[in-house]
């Protein structure tokens, strides 16, 4: 993957996860791993393994809160 598609793949999870903070109730620090690593999608002169190491950490978060999310979130419609 070129290191302009693995940045939009990294701001894209990103915003999935803020949502899930801000609308799901997602706790922060489940993204502490995240948040450790010290890469964001506007660092751009990081490098392709850092924002890959962002996408897996982000990935990771986001997997491990779905599978203990309160099951009544299932069918609720997204606004």
């Amino acid at each position: 993957m070129r290191k302009k598609e693995l940045v939009h793949t990294h701001a894209l999870l990103r915003e999935v996860t803020h949502y899930l903070i801000e609308n799901e109730d997602m706790p922060a620090e489940t993204i502490a791993t995240y948040d450790a690593l010290g890469v964001r999608p506007s660092s751009i002169h990081k490098s392709k393994r850092n924002h890959h190491e962002a996408i897996a950490a982000l990935g990771d978060s986001i997997e491990w809160w779905l599978e203990r999310a309160p099951a009544a979130n299932v069918d609720r419609p997204v606004n």
